[in-house]
């Protein structure tokens, strides 16, 4: 099919066009009229126990207690967590990320903290789940070393770095507008042609059904005829 029938089908099929123009339009102002999203963030520091040897607990800090905060992070991301968090408080989307503040001079270095998010369209609701998540979070640490039959004093705990804070989300619209034009520009041009082709090859099997029982019909007539003139008289 040549570009020139191409646009011929979609203007001689133009009501269809218009109805995938209307979509278009429809998306369109949707993705430039977003709902409001607001995300709550919150960062926790695994502070290991005091040692001895080492006074500043800071500098004990090792690559190890960070995957004890993955551990707890892949606890509570499990789904039969989510009636518990649920319970909690935690009442929307949440994300819990291992965060690594390697520096220039020591690239290796694993400080370990932990961002908690919560996503919604309520910023006041966002920021109390993101309170009750951090709350969770330490008490999954303290149960789960509790059950490791850790002593207390030598337990890790965590504490706020980052106080909780809510922003809102802002997405690109111009990313979101550029994707709505190609994909209507692509269904104003390939749905007329495909509703031209169905249509057509609808009209050809009613052309060979109408066909083949008129066939049918003068068969029977023929049949009827022979069978008259054979009767004796």
């Amino acid at each position: 099919m040549s570009f020139r029938e191409v646009i011929e089908t979609v203007l001689a099929r133009w009501y269809v066009a218009a109805v995938a123009l209307l979509l278009t339009l429809a998306m369109g102002w949707k993705v430039d009229h977003p709902a409001r999203v607001f995300q709550a963030t919150t960062v926790l520091l695994l502070v290991p126990p005091q040692a001895p040897s080492s006074p500043n607990t800071l500098a004990a800090v090792t690559p190890s207690i960070a995957a004890t905060g993955l551990m707890v992070d892949t606890i509570l991301s499990d789904g039969t967590s989510a009636d518990r968090l649920r319970k909690a408080g935690v009442t929307n989307d949440y994300s819990l990320t291992p965060r690594n503040n390697g520096t220039v001079q020591t690239p290796k270095y694993s400080v370990p903290a932990e961002q908690l998010s919560v996503t919604g369209p309520d910023p006041d609701a966002v920021l109390t789940s993101v309170t009750k998540l951090s709350a969770v979070f330490v008490a999954e640490l303290d149960d789960m070393q509790a059950r490791a039959d850790v002593p207390v004093s030598i337990r890790i705990t965590a504490q706020e770095l980052v106080p909780p804070a809510v922003v809102q989300v802002h997405g690109s619209k111009l990313r979101g507008l550029a994707g709505v034009a190609i994909l209507g520009t692509i269904a104003i041009v390939v749905l007329p042609n495909w509703y031209d082709r169905y249509m057509g090859r609808r009209i050809r099997r009613a052309r060979r059904a109408a066909a083949n029982g008129t066939g049918k019909r003068r068969k029977a007539n023929t049949d009827r005829a022979d069978r008259s003139e054979k009767v004796p008289v």
